[in-house]
């Protein structure tokens, strides 16, 4: 009868450890609140076992195996593997079994069941952050194909199909967390080309602005990358041999092969690859210095989320022509207090008073002229007026 995959994570964690040892609070989650108990049960049902005194001899120190020694009169100097050889050769078991430690050790038919189940084991030590159910469907995916189902290949297959959803969703912060667990798979094999070339792509996030919900984060909260990772690159590089120019050929190598397509990045790859020089070599990486190679974010972009601040009001305004001629300064001026007055009713207006003046004397008129008759003008005229002058 094969153990479930929780009952072969709990033989796994208590094998080698001390038989009073428990699963910490914060750990719960992944073995289960009654592991404690279950592992008891895994003992009567003989999947694992306590130590025998001399499978734990070793475990003292060469002080305690010497005293030991030099208590029923045999030697007590040499080497650590001499020491532990020579008490289980010549002193009884019964005499140091209450000095030994006690161990939980699995069984054969235990240490199959973990080997079985590899993949599911090293999900759970290495903290990879898998399900039982995303670890099942990579081996399922890869029986179907006619592959090899190593632990190795099923735990790559699980992280290709993990971020292949991540970049379907837009959960860029997580997409990012997961490369970082990637490098240190393959950190663990032993395999520090394809460990620095999925730290490049988290390089490559952190430097894009993306959040998860294709959010992105403002310029000025722009987070680099921590600086212990540098320090693995840094190092990883050096074993590889790798220069400032190989560094960034690598870099952009490695984004154009493995990087996913962003609705929205900061820089562009040559400029990353730039900082990424700068940050290998001790230097901070510095805003102001890389604000003129930013790529500006469109607030009305449907691709992803942004929320445009004042300070981006005031660039638009800047870019226009003309514009940078102009000494422009982020300093708001202070806005002076209101003063409140009472309400003010405006008075009737002002309407002056009549003037009584006297009636004015009306002066004589001079009597009008004889209107001369036009009849009695000119040359005719006289001759009429002394015509009849003579009648009289």
């Amino acid at each position: 009868m094969s153990l479930s995959i929780r009952d072969i994570l709990i033989l796994d964690y208590f094998n080698g450890k001390p038989v009073h040892s428990t699963v910490p609070k914060y750990q719960q989650d992944l073995y289960g609140a009654d592991a404690d108990t279950r592992i008891h049960d895994l003992c009567e049902e003989g999947w694992v076992r306590h130590s025998r005194p001399q499978e734990t001899v070793n475990m003292l120190p060469d002080k305690a195996l010497s005293h030991f020694l030099a208590a029923h009169g045999l030697p007590a100097e040499g080497t650590h593997s001499e020491l532990v050889r020579r008490v289980i050769r010549e002193i009884p078991e019964n005499e140091y079994a209450h000095a030994v430690p006690k161990v939980y050790v699995a069984t054969a038919d235990g240490n199959q069941e973990i080997a079985h189940h590899m993949a599911y084991v090293l999900n759970a030590r290495c903290n990879y952050g898998f399900s039982e159910g995303e670890i099942g469907e990579a081996q399922r995916s890869l029986t179907a194909k006619g592959a090899s189902c190593t632990a190795s290949d099923i735990l790559k297959c699980a992280f290709q199909q993990k971020s292949a959803l991540f970049v379907m969703a837009g959960e860029w912060t997580k997409l990012r967390n997961l490369y970082f667990r990637i490098s240190n798979f393959h950190l663990r094999a032993r395999q520090n080309e394809e460990a620095l070339a999925y730290l490049y792509l988290v390089f490559f996030l952190d430097m894009s602005g993306m959040e998860n919900w294709n959010s992105l984060v403002k310029y000025e909260k722009l987070f680099p990358t921590q600086k212990g990772i540098i320090i693995l690159m840094n190092q990883l590089r050096s074993e590889l041999g790798l220069t400032d120019r190989g560094v960034k050929s690598a870099f952009l190598t490695s984004i154009a092969r493995m990087a996913p397509r962003l609705p929205f990045s900061y820089f562009s790859p040559q400029v990353m690859g730039d900082i990424l020089v700068e940050r290998l070599a001790g230097h901070e990486f510095s805003h102001v210095k890389y604000l003129p190679y930013r790529n500006p974010p469109d607030p009305t972009a449907s691709a992803y989320h942004y929320a445009e601040g004042p300070r981006e009001t005031a660039e638009k305004t800047d870019s226009q022509p003309g514009a940078s001629f102009l000494i422009h300064r982020n300093v708001t001026p202070p806005v002076p207090p209101v003063m409140r007055l009472p309400k003010f009713t405006a008075p009737p207006p002002f309407v002056p008073p009549p003037v009584h003046r006297p009636p004015a004397k009306e002066e004589p008129r001079p009597a009008p002229a004889p209107k001369e008759d036009k009849k009695n003008a000119g040359l005719l005229g006289r001759f009429r007026r002394i015509l009849k002058k003579d009648d009289r």
